[in-house]
C-alpha cells in the first residue's frame, strides 16, 4: 500500500490552512471566488478588488495507491499533473477531460466528459470521498457514508455548495498504447446508430472499444474514433508539433488506422486547441 510522504501530508495541511485564512479575510458582503488568474471557461468575469480563496497550496497529488488503485488529489490539481503521477504505475483516472489545465475539482463540480465516459461515466462517479470547504468556513468530509447529501449534491453545483479541498478517486489500469480506428460516415443517423451499438456492447465488429469519440465536420462528413488499449509496440503518430490531430481523422471513405502512446492519446485534443486559434 502506498502511503503519502509526510512532507506531502504536511504541505496539504498548510495549503488547507492558507485556504481557511483567505476565506476569513473575505468581507462578509463580498462574493466568494477562487483567486486564480486563468480559467477554461469562455465567459466574461466581473471585475472585483475583493480577495479570493487562496488555493495555491492545493494543486498537487498527495498520494497514489497502486494496489488499491486510488489517488488522493488536491482540488486544484490539473489533470496534466494527475496523469503524470498515475501513468508511471500503469494507471489513469477513469475519465480524463481533454485539456491539460482542467482541474479535478473543477471537473467534478462542473462535470466533465471524455471518450471513456461511455463506459466509466463522468469524473464525479469515480470519486470515493471529498473534503469540502463549505459556506460556513468549515472543511467537512463527504462520502456515501459521511455527509451523503452533500456528496451526492456536489457534482454540477459550480461552487454553490463549496470548494473541494481533497478528493479520493478510483484509478484504472491502462496499457502503453492506443490503437485507433477512424470510421467515416456520410449520414449522421448511421453514425448515431453505430455509436449506440458500441455503447451497448462495448465493441464493434468483434473488437473491444475502450475510447469513443464522435467528430462532425458536416452533415455529410462525420467520424467515429474508436480507441483500444494495447501493449503491442510499434510506430506511433505525434501531434504535439506541426501536425494537428483533428486533421488526421479525415479521409475519403471507409476507415483509417492510427496509433498513439497512452500519454499522447489522453492529450490528443489539447495539443492544437484548434477551437481557440
Amino acid at each position: 500500500m502506498s502511503v503519502a510522504p509526510t512532507d506531502a501530508r504536511a504541505a496539504h495541511a498548510l495549503g488547507v490552512q492558507r485556504l481557511l485564512e483567505s476565506y476569513r479575510a473575505i468581507p462578509a458582503d463580498a462574493t466568494v471566488r477562487l483567486a486564480k488568474p486563468t480559467s477554461n471557461l469562455f465567459r466574461a468575469r466581473a471585475e472585483t478588488s475583493a480577495p479570493g480563496l487562496d488555493t495555491s497550496g492545493l494543486t498537487g497529488v498527495i498520494s497514489v495507491d497502486p494496489e488499491q488503485r486510488t489517488a488522493d488529489v488536491e482540488g486544484m490539481c490539473t489533470y496534466e499533473d494527475l496523469v503524470a503521477a498515475t501513468l508511471p504505475y500503469g494507471l489513469s483516472p477513469l475519465v480524463v477531460p481533454q485539456l491539460k489545465t482542467i482541474t479535478l475539482g473543477g471537473a467534478v463540480t462542473g462535470l466533465g466528459i471524455e471518450s471513456a465516459s461511455f463506459r466509466n461515466g463522468l469524473p464525479h462517479e469515480s470519486v470515493l470521498e471529498m473534503d469540502i470547504l463549505t459556506g460556513t468556513g468549515e472543511v467537512v468530509r463527504a462520502s456515501v457514508d459521511e455527509n451523503p447529501d452533500l456528496f451526492r449534491s456536489f457534482p454540477n453545483s459550480y461552487g454553490t455548495l463549496g470548494y473541494s479541498v481533497r478528493l479520493k478517486i478510483e484509478l484504472e489500469p491502462v496499457k502503453p498504447f492506443v490503437a485507433l480506428r477512424h470510421l467515416r460516415f456520410d449520414s449522421l443517423d448511421a453514425l448515431i446508430e453505430t455509436m449506440d451499438r458500441i455503447v451497448h456492447t462495448g465493441g464493434l465488429d468483434g473488437e473491444r472499444v475502450d475510447y469513443l469519440d464522435a467528430v462532425v465536420f458536416s452533415a455529410e462528413e462525420s467520424y467515429l474514433c474508436l480507441g483500444a488499449q494495447t501493449a503491442t509496440p510499434g510506430p506511433v503518430s505525434d501531434y504535439t508539433g506541426a501536425h494537428i490531430y483533428y486533421r488526421s481523422i479525415q479521409h475519403a471513405t471507409g476507415e483509417k488506422h492510427d496509433r498513439l502512446t497512452i500519454h499522447d492519446y489522453l492529450w490528443r485534443w489539447d495539443t492544437d486547441w484548434f477551437w481557440c486559434s
